[in-house]
């Protein structure tokens, strides 16, 4: 696949579409870091330790997450306010003691630090990425300063555009998901009933980035991840929807951002679900039966595990 050969870690096509990377200090308040994920709509960023004057690992949405659960209930984010706020006012009332990012950083252990060179190949990158099971790693130049993020959804959004240039993954993109046996995880999922809080709890307890939503027949009818975090905006009372039933938090949610949640057949094929995966920035592809009851998820972790393996055929 010409794309892993010829792109270095250093290209600019990483980590987004403006090449630009950014960064929050181990000394940050939570509240300022928070701000840079969500005006930048990221759901992480690498951690700088001035003392040190080095990177040494990721602060994200999961952390965040993990935190607020584990800290605070239901009753304190039913209050008016941003999430800033919110966190201000939780801090003065020693209800939230922890109150800068060297506090909570990679609290979640999702997001593992591992560098690579600036000169590394990336066929050598998304296979480091496969080995550790990891969504991103920082590229460091010759200096040790940061350069570069490369992620697992930029790899594929890139791949998605390659099916018909390239004859190795025009061949691959042709197989289906039964027959690549990809999206056979299990499914973690919540009923539409219980509290949007309640899902943000088990996403916090199964160390996931997200969660399926399920009727009360068992159809899946949407899902609810970390990325809902990056639509938080100055003004928007987002924490208080937190205690609302998950099919009004999704209503809710609707009305201000796209749903990214996406499903398929495991008849459909590889080329179709990255190509969607792609096209909604979804960070999982759930797969469903008949009766649309989901059976498995895809993740972009499988997604890019096959574009390696095929890769080094």
């Amino acid at each position: 696949m010409e794309l892993l050969k010829t792109l270095r870690a250093s290209s600019p096509v990483f980590p987004n579409d403006s090449s630009v990377i950014k960064a929050v200090s181990m000394t940050d308040t939570i509240d300022v870091a928070l701000k840079q994920l969500i005006s930048n709509s990221i759901l992480s960023a690498p951690v700088y330790n001035p003392n040190e004057k080095k990177y040494y690992c990721f602060f994200s949405m999961l952390d965040l997450i993990k935190e607020i659960v584990t800290t605070s209930t239901t009753q304190h984010w039913e209050q008016e306010g941003d999430i800033s706020t919110v966190l201000l006012d939780l801090q003065d009332r020693k209800l939230f003691k922890k109150s800068i990012v060297a506090d909570i950083c990679d609290s979640s252990k999702r997001d593992p630090f591992i560098v690579v060179d600036s000169e590394t190949m990336l066929d050598n990158v998304t296979g480091l990425m496969v080995k550790n099971n990891i969504r991103r790693v920082a590229v460091l130049n010759q200096k040790g300063e940061l350069c570069n993020i490369i992620t697992n959804s930029r790899i594929i959004e890139c791949i998605s555009h390659l099916f018909a240039m390239d004859k190795e993954l025009e061949q691959l993109g042709k197989k289906s998901i039964k027959e690549m046996k990809i999206g056979t995880s299990d499914v973690i999922s919540i009923s539409s009933d219980k509290k949007a809080w309640d899902a943000f709890k088990l996403i916090s307890k199964m160390g996931v980035s997200g969660v399926g939503v399920t009727d009360p027949q068992g159809k899946l009818i949407g899902s609810i991840s970390d990325s809902d975090l990056k639509i938080i905006k100055p003004k928007f009372q987002y924490l208080q929807l937190l205690h609302l039933p998950v099919s009004e938090y999704l209503a809710a949610l609707k009305k201000v951002t796209d749903n990214n949640y996406i499903y398929c057949k495991p008849s459909d094929t590889f080329k179709s679900v990255v190509e969607n995966v792609a096209e909604k920035r979804a960070h999982r592809v759930f797969v469903v039966n008949e009766n649309h009851h989901p059976i498995g998820v895809v993740s972009l972790q499988d997604i890019l595990e096959q574009i390696v393996i095929h890769h080094k055929k």
